[in-house]
């Protein structure tokens, strides 16, 4: 799981060397339930029941927190709040705080976002948004295919093609990612499977990207450093 490589390594990198120095954490990947970005897309079955049962499940496993790495999953999260008991850790929600805290707001910034069909299809993360300080972009119709073949790709033994393919998921996002930069100020990573594969840095003209996944792994670092200090 991407998630729990990143929390390690973060730790690793801030001073963690025994066991008791990581989180205690139960992982359930919801591999079986029915696809979000279908559902969104009205294509495809509710995920809402089995979302339901794996979170009683985990908090009768003992969890008092909950998070979930799939963005689109969010369009659900309130429900999923009310119905587990249980706070999630809203990546939609952490992310767009990271741009604001990341970014002086001198002027109205314009953030374009990489992410599924349904995500994009439902402008989920414009619901987390002052419209007053930030503009969210989704690429248009073309781009966001490119985003989904990236998302399909990322997800096969494409992945392990070299870069310059286009049918590797890295040629993809990258590519989607240079266009929306050409009118956004901040590109967002806002699908779990964008983490895998594609690291920009401050290469190819993307001087400002922001993967959610990544911010969700600083949360939870963040919280647990918290808590055991």
């Amino acid at each position: 799981n991407r998630l729990l490589t990143l929390i390690e390594n973060k730790l690793v990198r801030s001073g963690a060397y025994r066991d008791c120095h990581h989180p205690e954490m139960i992982v359930w990947q919801a591999t079986q339930a029915p696809s979000r970005s279908l559902y969104l897309e009205g294509r495809g079955k509710s995920f809402l029941p089995d979302y339901l049962e794996i979170g009683k499940k985990l908090k009768e496993c003992g969890c008092d927190t909950l998070c979930m790495c799939c963005n689109t999953a969010h369009f659900f999260i309130k429900d999923l709040e009310d119905g587990i008991g249980l706070p999630f850790i809203d990546i939609i929600k952490e992310t767009i705080g990271a741009i604001q805290c990341d970014i002086v707001q001198e002027k109205r910034i314009k953030v374009g976002i990489m992410c599924s069909d349904g995500c994009a299809s439902h402008k989920l993360y414009d619901k987390y948004v002052d419209s007053k300080y930030i503009e969210i972009i989704y690429p248009d119709k073309l781009h966001q295919s490119i985003v989904t073949q990236g998302i399909c790709s990322a997800k096969s033994e494409n992945r392990y093609l070299d870069i310059n393919d286009p049918q590797s998921p890295y040629f993809c996002f990258n590519k989607v990612a240079s266009y929306l930069m050409n009118m956004c100020d901040v590109i967002v990573g806002g699908c779990t499977d964008i983490n895998a594969v594609f690291y920009p840095g401050n290469r190819f003209g993307i001087s400002k990207y922001i993967d959610s996944l990544d911010v969700l792994a600083d949360v939870v670092v963040e919280r647990f450093m918290s808590e055991t200090k």
